[in-house]
């Protein structure tokens, strides 16, 4: 889902080699090339791809980088901590065996880019794509059965290891704070929250109805927290040749709670991506019970009310339509009278696994709106 970028190539190239100029003491001819804003960054931040070049002690080097834009006005979310990303994405990059990318730098001046961003270092490799989604053409539909099987199980591990991780001892348990969403309880009551944002006092009754019911039927021993990547999907990991996760991208929605968590919200994007849009399940890739019994196997943790953690993630992913729809009214992809907010793949999902009448007014996606 994405609207129109903001940021110009040219223009960024110029501000960028300044930028960079005053970040990299002793280098000298510093310079910005290659600028690359994907036309489909979302609607979220905003993605700056770029090549830096510069000389140090006679000496020429170059680095591959992307800037990760918070966005300058209205997003998604009500607020951006792209902080909290770079420390997380850090702390992993620098001390465990979870490939997240590297942070070179974080900049919080919007003088440069329009508003604040971070940087980090470039991974080369393939992205599954959302739009369209990779169930329905793409890379992933060239690979062999065999390699997409492959593929799913390596994300799955990657999972395990994300959350085997001693976040303590890498400083990231200032997440465990409601602020941040630390716990289950803080969970539901952020994404009531943003529910309520969203809708600006417009009557949804299937998230009505779905939040309703994941307070009345909510986990009284959900177990210990762990980091939760936040927005775990394969369209969020960069692939290299062989199909190995190269990088783990997008933590925006990082946060400290129970691993069922993460695991409801891989479930239903998968869902999402296949029964939510009427495509198939890719021949290779393990459907539910195999992806739960593979993450059951490597990280040696029992998956207790995943139902109830599926529900939590279509009531999640459906309010972050309700926001998207008004953001792609507002920016011309949609007409004022469109229905998307209320009817779309993710609430009719959410509908059918609680078994509540289907969403009222024509169903609208996100794909292939731009």
């Amino acid at each position: 889902m994405a609207l129109a970028n903001k940021i110009d190539a040219a223009q960024a190239a110029e501000t960028l080699t300044r930028w960079l100029a005053g970040k990299t003491p002793g280098a000298t001819e510093v310079k910005v090339t290659d600028v690359t804003v994907p036309s489909a960054s979302g609607l979220s931040t905003e993605t700056v791809l770029f090549t830096a070049h510069w000389s140090r002690e006679g000496f020429a080097e170059t680095q591959g980088m992307v800037a990760r834009v918070a966005p300058d006005g209205p997003g998604v979310f009500p607020s951006y901590d792209l902080a909290k990303e770079a420390s997380v994405m850090a702390a992993l990059a620098e001390n465990t065996d979870v490939p997240a990318p590297r942070i070179l730098f974080t900049e919080d001046d919007p003088a440069v880019l329009g508003a604040p961003f971070l940087v980090m270092e470039h991974v080369t490799g393939q992205i599954p794509s959302d739009d369209p989604p990779f169930t329905t053409g793409g890379w992933v539909l060239e690979l062999s059965p065999a390699q997409r099987r492959d593929m799913w199980l390596r994300s799955i591990d990657v999972l395990a290891a994300i959350h085997a991780v001693d976040h303590t001892g890498l400083g990231l348990d200032f997440l465990e704070s409601a602020e941040h969403g630390g716990g289950l309880d803080a969970q539901l009551e952020r994404w009531s929250q943003l529910f309520d944002w969203a809708r600006e006092g417009q009557p949804n009754p299937t998230i009505e109805d779905a939040f309703r019911w994941l307070r009345e039927n909510q986990p009284t021993d959900p177990g210990p927290n762990v980091l939760n990547w936040g927005d775990a999907r394969v369209g969020n990991i960069i692939y290299s040749q062989d199909q190995q996760p190269a990088a783990v991208l997008d933590w925006e929605m990082v946060s400290l709670v129970n691993r069922e968590v993460e695991l409801g919200w891989w479930l239903f994007l998968m869902r999402h991506h296949t029964e939510g849009i009427g495509a198939p399940l890719p021949e290779g890739i393990p459907g539910p019970e195999e992806t739960i019994a593979r993450y059951q196997q490597t990280s040696g943790h029992q998956l207790a009310d995943l139902h109830w953690y599926e529900v939590f993630a279509g009531a999640r992913l459906a309010s972050i339509m309700v926001r998207a729809a008004r953001m792609m009214i507002d920016g011309g992809l949609l007409p004022p009278e469109s229905t998307m907010a209320l009817n779309n793949p993710a609430s009719q999902l959410l509908a059918s696994l609680l078994g509540l009448p289907s969403p009222t007014g024509e169903t609208t996606s996100f794909i292939g709106n731009r």
